[in-house]
């Protein structure tokens, strides 16, 4: 990976008005990694205002559940290309926002050519094709969780989930998994000195090609020799985007999952009320994951995207204009807590309707492409966990939780459980 050079990041957003002070963002989570009450406070009186990111940039912030759709949907009017000199950066030395060849930062004509290619292997056919696989890989980790001395750390098994399932994909020896957990770690790390990251992107770079030269030798008939054979015999792939792209699915197949998975459990271990409905009622589950990504997204009040207007944009909702150049950040708990789209926001409700859509897996042409993947997933793990341990409890007290720190995204680095 080669990181694009660019200037200091200068503000090119307009100045905040005269009553509103300028804040630092991302807010404080409130108790047990909540909503900040500062979302609720700007949707009603600023729903549209400038904050000041870590980094010293300005962007503007948008809370209101329309709006951010709004944004993320208008893939003509807003772009995620932030490669421009003075574009808003949420953190110096991130590489899973810097690097301009990951699909979750490219715009135009490349990002649709790369993104057809990548979502014809995560078909909803092909997600539930591979749930007699994922059910397989599940029982076998909690098989180890239940041999395990407690109390057992869940996150191992959030982890080594879909690191084990992406491994498969990808023709990954899954021995490898310790070590990419280390680089998309890293990728995902602000905390990292430029020497460090760098050395993570060139390990994880050099990694991925000797993969592809091994499997270019000795091919098979899973998702990377699908990935070589458009690169190599169809054309569609430059070489970089080949590793790009292999990147790209190791570093989301793993964050996302795991991040999900933890905060899906916090939630149900602390509302008990909403784990003993899952046990009494299995079909409940799909309904369930959709809620509780809603009430609390993996990543926590920091996690969203940054977005760049192309043009002067007036927000549908009357909440503001963006101008052309402006960077807006989009926060997805933001979304998912407003009231006016979800009544009574903080409560957890398995029978609230499917509209308006939560857009945790985005929304426009950057919708997450392995959605269906991600949903059969966190279907099964959290039906195999009710399964295998109704009584299922947290083994300390959730204020004894600690969160992480100095990464993209506030995550739990182990989740402590008894049965």
């Amino acid at each position: 990976m080669r990181r694009a050079a660019h200037d200091e990041p200068v503000s090119t957003t307009r100045q905040s008005p005269a009553d509103e002070e300028l804040a630092d963002f991302p807010f404080p989570e409130g108790p047990r990694a909540t909503p900040s009450p500062e979302f609720a406070r700007r949707r009603a009186e600023c729903p549209l205002s400038r904050v000041r990111l870590p980094t010293g940039d300005t962007a503007l912030l948008a809370v209101r559940h329309r709006d951010i759709q709004q944004i993320m949907g208008d893939d003509a009017r807003f772009t995620r290309d932030l490669s421009a000199p003075g574009s808003p950066r949420l953190f110096h030395n991130l590489l899973m926002l810097d690097d301009p060849t990951i699909l979750l930062n490219m715009h135009g004509e490349d990002h649709l050519r790369l993104r057809r290619i990548m979502a014809s292997a995560f078909t909803p056919r092909r997600a539930d094709a591979l749930r007699p696989k994922i059910q397989e890989k599940i029982d076998l980790l909690l098989d180890e969780v239940e041999r395990g001395e407690r109390p057992v750390d869940l996150m191992q098994f959030a982890y080594r989930l879909p690191t084990s399932l992406m491994c498969g994909m990808l023709g990954i020896p899954e021995e490898d998994g310790p070590q990419l957990k280390e680089w998309v770690s890293a990728w995902l790390s602000f905390a990292m000195s430029p020497e460090e990251l760098d050395r993570a992107a060139r390990g994880f770079d050099d990694y991925v090609v000797a993969l592809a030269a091994r499997r270019r030798a000795e091919p098979g008939d899973v998702l990377i020799d699908h990935l070589i054979s458009a690169r190599d015999v169809d054309d569609r792939l430059s070489e970089d985007e080949l590793v790009s792209m292999v990147r790209t699915l190791v570093i989301g197949g793993n964050e996302t999952i795991a991040g999900s998975l933890s905060r899906m459990l916090l939630t149900l271990l602390t509302r008990r009320e909403h784990w003993e409905a899952l046990r009494r009622d299995r079909s409940l589950v799909p309904a369930a994951i959709e809620e509780l990504l809603r009430h609390s997204p993996p990543g926590g009040g920091g996690s969203g995207l940054m977005r760049m207007a192309t043009e002067d944009v007036v927000l549908e909702s009357g909440s503001g204009v963006v101008r052309k150049g402006e960077g807006v950040f989009t926060p997805l708990v933001a979304a998912g807590h407003d009231p006016e789209a979800f009544p009574e926001p903080d409560l957890v409700r398995f029978d609230r309707p499917r509209t308006p859509g939560t857009v945790q897996f985005g929304a426009g042409r950057h919708y997450c492409v392995g959605v269906h993947l991600a949903r059969v997933e966190l279907e099964l793990a959290l039906t195999s966990l009710l399964d295998r341990f109704p009584d299922l409890r947290l083994a300390v007290p959730v204020e004894e939780l600690v969160w992480s720190e100095g990464t993209y995204g506030v995550t739990l680095p182990a989740l402590p459980v008894v049965w």
